[in-house]
């Protein structure tokens, strides 16, 4: 389970200055070239013949894409392809995947850069129109192109609500953008069409319970969905098939690529796939691929927790940290608060209170991005000092103070979102076996509690989950050679909340030819977060095919956007 924040921390500071009136300017230390990349021209690739099209895939891989500007931005290129819902029966039905380009600001690319920021569902299409998350150097040496995986997004997607159920959602978001409020009887008495027929109680949860939902959430996707049998084929090989297409399409006899998080795990399977057609590969913030679920699960919790007493560290360290006493102290009185919002949700001048879910959630989303972590503070310090839960509910859901986006745009958004945000259920339940009973659940979880008691509940029962939801393939976790593939840079970052450490390295000693970069620092997502000399390197073997030197270390470079 890799949960990924696409891009959202510019965003989240922006509109966090709205709740909080200390704020100021808010300046973006990710925007613009990196010290060496933005000078040096970018080197192609050798000339190299395309590979053959797989049989029976003739139709998919010389499909003429029709590119025209893309509506809400005339600056990018939209398209859309077809791919087989089944690559095992590739006469049958079809699905489509969205595409969004990015032209190449030189006018002279040497390829096409193909991009996931991870998810699993992560949308591709939000991903590259976000401001700042690619060099000058970049841009100019590349067509970058993002795609909405299948099941995700505006592809063919995966649909957990009725069409009554999201346009609830829809008039719901409406309602809140009008007058400020929501209906908090509502929120708290009815079940959430998001999680089934029962509202998940993470107090309350076992593996059984877990199971029940699980099978009554994949029952509505398979109901709502378009394509009925899609929740059945968005495992993670399907789309590397789908990302072969995509890099024929595009005129690229290799594939060049930069995936960030889940993005890694797929571009490792896409190299254990089809070595032979590997360009540039960059892995950022790596997945190891040989690994169990449960063992992810519990990997990640305790990352996230080690990454929350970081975070309270560097609050005590500055000033008007709320959190008084020593970093054990702090992270107590951090779960205080949530277990006092569990009882009584913080109250909101906007309306959108703050449960303990919602807490939680919010601070896991926060260790993903350290350079915000003292736009976390403020929020805290509000809610400690003042019971106002307003910046919190802002760091949650920055559409609440969003002015720009029309508000039907935005309701629909939301809908859309809130009917397809299961669609990374459906990933790793095809992905990953169903191991152990009832009683090795009850290990599990009762392990993810004791090295994430702060920050672990609702990772629990990974396992079991899957089991109810029932739409299962025999893939089986392994190690990934990628033997033949093109030399592969894998990135790491030593106090990554999401994706520990030591999966990058373990990924780095399986394939054949990856050489690894080590960042010393926090949060998720290495590429323009974390310095030039992280944002050099990559762009140096993306541009150049440069790779840096064996056991290259970088400390990052961040600054705080509040």
């Amino acid at each position: 389970m890799i949960h990924n924040k696409v891009a959202a921390p510019l965003a989240v500071a922006a509109v966090a200055c709205l709740a909080l009136s200390a704020c100021t300017a808010v300046s973006d230390n990710r925007s613009g070239s990196t010290a060496s990349g933005g000078t040096t021209s970018a080197i192609p690739v050798d000339a190299q013949s395309a590979p053959p099209v797989p049989a029976g895939l003739e139709t998919f891989y010389n499909q003429k894409l029709d590119w025209k500007e893309c509506d809400d931005d005339a600056s990018f290129q939209c398209a859309t392809a077809k791919v087989p819902l089944n690559y095992d029966e590739p006469s049958g039905k079809t699905i489509d995947l969205a595409l969004k380009k990015l032209p190449s600001t030189s006018g002279k690319p040497i390829g096409t850069l193909l991009t996931n920021p991870g998810g699993p569902g992560g949308s591709g299409l939000e991903y590259v129109s976000q401001e700042g998350v690619f060099s000058d150097a970049l841009r100019a040496g590349y067509d970058i192109l993002g795609f909405d995986p299948r099941g995700v997004g505006e592809s063919t997607p995966l649909t957990c609500l009725s069409p009554q159920e999201m346009s609830e959602v829809a008039e719901a978001t409406l309602q809140q953008k009008s007058s400020g409020a929501t209906n908090q009887q509502q929120d708290n008495d009815a079940a959430d069409p998001r999680q089934g027929s029962t509202p998940v109680d993470f107090e309350e949860e076992t593996a059984e319970s877990t199971e029940q939902t699980a099978a009554e959430l994949a029952a509505r996707c398979k109901q709502y969905s378009p394509e009925p049998d899609l929740i059945d084929h968005m495992d993670t090989a399907s789309v590397a098939r789908d990302m072969d297409v995509l890099r024929a399409l595009s005129g690229d006899a290799r594939l060049h690529y930069l995936g960030t998080s889940y993005g890694t795990y797929l571009g490792a399977r896409y190299a254990e796939m089809f070595p032979a057609n590997v360009g540039r590969m960059v892995l950022d913030s790596a997945q190891d691929p040989s690994q169990e679920n449960a063992d992810n699960v519990v990997q990640q919790a305790e990352a996230i927790e080690k990454s929350l007493r970081a975070y309270v560290e560097h609050c005590q360290a500055g000033e008007d940290c709320p959190l008084t006493g020593d970093v054990d102290s702090g992270v107590e009185q951090i779960r205080q608060l949530i277990e006092k919002a569990n009882t009584t949700p913080l109250p909101s001048t906007l309306g959108d209170s703050v449960d303990g879910a919602t807490l939680t959630k919010t601070l896991i989303d926060m260790m993903y991005d350290n350079s915000a972590w003292d736009l976390l503070t403020a929020a805290l310090s509000q809610a400690i000092k003042n019971n106002d839960g307003t910046a919190l509910a802002v760091l949650t859901n920055p559409s609440l103070v969003d002015d720009e986006t029309d508000p039907q745009e935005l309701a629909e958004k939301e809908a859309r979102e809130a009917a397809n945000e299961n669609a990374i259920s459906a990933i790793d339940c095809l992905d990953y076996p169903v191991r152990g009973d009832e009683s090795e659940w009850d290990e599990q979880a009762a392990r993810i509690q004791e090295v994430a008691p702060t920050l672990g509940t609702g990772l629990t029962y990974p396992d079991a989950f899957c089991k109810g939801w029932g739409h299962h393939t025999d893939n089986q976790p392994g190690e990934i050679r990628a033997t033949g593939a093109a030399p592969i840079l894998v990135v790491g970052i030593t106090g990554d909340p999401a994706t520990p450490y030591q999966w990058a390295k373990d990924l780095a000693a399986q394939l054949d030819s990856a050489r690894l970069l080590t960042v010393e620092g926090n949060g998720h997502g290495a590429y323009k977060r974390k310095g030039d000399c992280v944002d050099n390197t990559i762009d140096n073997y993306l541009l150049r095919g440069e790779l840096p030197e064996k056991d290259l270390t970088c400390k990052e470079e961040i600054e705080q956007y509040y």
